[in-house]
């Protein structure tokens, strides 16, 4: 992304040719024993100007997703699902309670698209985090910092 604006999708020499665009280089794979997929790397949102506390005082009523793991996503339509790890409900401004067994769905497009503040508090996470697609999985990183989706599915609360 570029100023927010989506430029490009990961595509391998494969995907480029049947999209008809050009390769980005993504194409990754496990070890020789697999064939490349596009696939993630790195992957982050940049910060933004908004400090986390105003964020969380701008909520009456939300989730404070900490951790995220057990994440699907539906590559072609780009639907996901993502099990929240650690968080919080947010209540009239100020976190409240801790959730546990909550799950987040959605688009990812659509998502990005409803993402309405950014903080400045971006924080790279470099460890342990794998991609997994069809039956392999590749070390990756990735980072964000604290935003605000004005709407999105919670389910288990």
């Amino acid at each position: 992304m570029e100023n927010g604006i989506l430029r490009s999708y990961l595509h391998d020499r494969i995907s480029s040719e049947y999209y008809k665009t050009k390769p980005t280089g993504s194409g990754r794979r496990e070890s020789f024993r697999y064939p490349p997929l596009p696939r993630m790397r790195n992957t982050y949102m940049l910060a933004g100007p908004h400090k986390k506390e105003e964020i969380i005082k701008s909520v009456k009523k939300g989730l404070y997703a900490e951790f995220f793991t057990n994440g699907q996503v539906f590559i072609g339509a780009g639907d996901f699902t993502f099990y929240v790890k650690s968080g919080a409900l947010i209540e009239d401004g100020k976190i409240t309670r801790p959730v546990k067994d909550v799950n987040v769905i959605g688009n990812g497009p659509k998502v990005l698209r409803d993402i309405v503040m950014v903080a400045d508090d971006f924080k790279m996470d470099e460890g342990g985090w794998t991609c997994g697609k069809n039956g392999q999985g590749v070390p990756v990183s990735l980072g964000l910092p604290t935003v605000k989706v004005s709407k999105i599915t919670v389910g288990g609360v």
